[in-house]
């Protein structure tokens, strides 16, 4: 019989060094090898309040992701699940839609105790879930009162149309296809904010104030500069979704702490149509989080091999130096270790211009007529509503236990059931199955590689494991290329499985037969 599954998961509001989480992990890791279970993840949120909801923590959304294929989910203590009694029900609930049960390492919920324990937090959580209902009532009947648009600027991407007391958001079809094409350049084709925000501003697109002022038959501010904030933020919205937004309670408004406002029923308020899919909004969002970087980290520059050309004497980067003369690219990569007086090993000087064209040669003729794939990871969005879609299915079997058989409320309620029951099916499939993927981008990576800049060139090098390996010239050779100086190997990526000489064959076999 194989042993029962545990996800570990930690929580800190602040990280400080005296409480760093390794010691509740090993806490935790303790109380499941006692108990002969096999931990199949370690999710961690750091900086995160306890009050926060569940699918606004980035480690909160990996143990959602895991609930299916989890028997327990174990913290060292209650509070670092949850400092809300009403977020701790949800994730309970999730857990029930799922069959795992939630524990702690301090033994206050246990696998012999969590029903009482479980029954006695929902009878709080149902409380405040009533207390914050009848306030979001209240923000409703406000809402309805003022319109659905409350004042002010639509976010880029919109336009408000309708009467003064029922204002919304429209698309601005303008706008609009420039978050489009911004979103498929970000997740399909490796762009940067900073190379996007170039590309904006040389094209002459306003940037969002501007634009708004053009737009509305306004005075310009004259600021044309696309910047890299400026279009991050736009990206990152909830807006995009079409969502109503407010600020995060304790935090300045702004769009990366900007949350949506949510109904009764804890479901985003939508003030018009979304201008970006849930699915591809997400994955701007992890690539945004991804690309950020802060004081001290390196930096990528603009030539092709930066960090993936390197010397062989001291396995450190090759730099580019730029020189050109009378128009013509004399530039050279250059291991700084073996530069001046002070050089540890003998120097290592290569042409770029060559380097470049042998990388890109072989690069294409290894894998340029494969698709190019980009990896998805779930978001435990699917748990979440499953447990949603489930409470109202009880609710409502609850009720139609009370209506007349032949009545025209229980054929509504009854044809409401089968839809929401359908639901509940295609939840409980995705929710089952919600695990990271390699999905197709849309082109080959040859077709990829023509219509990138350096910038995203470089991107799918790394994205391959390429490394190129550069070894000094011996010693009385003639000063020209000479490529067995270099060594050009993969390590991957994941996706591509095979050994690249053997795919590149097959490969070559299909095209020539036809495939």
């Amino acid at each position: 019989m194989s042993p029962k599954t545990v996800v570990i998961y930690d929580r800190l509001s602040r990280h400080f060094a005296e409480e760093a989480p390794d010691h509740r992990i090993t806490a935790c890791r303790s109380y499941a090898e006692a108990r002969g279970w096999k931990v199949v993840h370690i999710a961690t949120d750091t900086n995160v309040s306890g009050a926060s909801k569940l699918e606004d923590r980035p480690g909160m959304r990996e143990v959602l992701s895991w609930l299916p294929r989890a028997d327990y989910v174990l913290s060292a203590k209650l509070d670092r699940y949850a400092r809300s009694v009403l977020e701790f029900q949800r994730l309970l609930d999730a857990a029930k839609s799922t069959n795992t049960t939630v524990v702690t390492a301090d033994g206050v919920v246990s696998p012999e105790n969590a029903s009482i324990i479980i029954n006695v937090l929902a009878a709080f959580a149902e409380y405040e879930r009533d207390m914050i209902t009848a306030r979001i009532t209240a923000s409703k009947d406000y809402f309805r009162k003022r319109g659905n648009h409350l004042g002010g600027l639509a976010p880029y991407g919109f336009r408000v149309v309708g009467p003064v007391n029922d204002k919304h958001w429209v698309i601005d079809d303008e706008a609009a296809a420039i978050i489009r094409e911004c979103a498929d350049e970000l997740i399909n084709h490796g762009a940067s904010l900073s190379g996007l925000a170039r590309n904006l501003t040389k094209r002459g697109v306003l940037p969002p104030a501007d634009y708004a002022r053009k737009r509305d038959g306004r005075k310009l501010r004259g600021q044309r500069v696309w910047h890299t904030t400026t279009l991050r933020d736009v990206l990152y919205s909830p807006t995009l979704r079409g969502w109503l937004v407010q600020a995060t309670p304790g935090e300045k408004r702004g769009a990366l702490t900007n949350q949506p406002v949510l109904d009764a029923e804890g479901n985003p308020i939508s003030v018009g149509p979304e201008i970006l899919s849930g699915e591809t909004w997400s994955a701007v969002r992890a690539l945004l989080d991804g690309k950020a970087k802060g004081r001290g980290v390196e930096r990528s520059g603009k030539a092709l091999l930066l960090h993936v050309a390197q010397c062989s004497e001291c396995e450190g980067p090759l730099y580019r130096q730029r020189r050109t003369v009378n128009g013509k690219d004399y530039s050279t990569y250059v291991c700084r270790a073996a530069v001046g007086k002070r050089g540890i090993h003998r120097p290592n000087v290569i042409t770029a211009p060559m380097l470049d064209e042998l990388v890109t040669a072989d690069f294409l003729k290894r894998f340029g007529v494969f698709s190019l794939q980009r990896w998805t990871e779930p978001d435990g969005s699917a748990v979440l509503q499953l447990s949603e879609v489930t409470a109202q299915i009880e609710r409502l079997a609850g009720n139609l236990a009370q209506l007349d058989p032949n009545g025209t409320a229980a054929r509504v309620a009854i044809a409401q059931l089968t839809a929401l029951e359908k639901r509940q099916a295609e939840l409980r499939a995705e929710a089952d199955h919600a695990e990271g993927r390699w999905v197709d981008a849309g082109s080959t990576i040859a077709a990829e590689w023509q219509r990138r800049d350096d910038e995203g060139r470089r991107a799918l090098l790394r994205d391959m494991g390429a490394r190129v390996v550069v070894s000094p010239a011996t010693p009385g050779a003639p000063k020209r290329f000479s490529a067995a100086r270099v060594a050009i190997e993969y390590d991957g990526p994941a996706w591509f499985s095979a050994d690249p000489a053997v795919a590149e064959l097959a490969a070559i076999a299909a095209v020539e037969a036809g495939a």
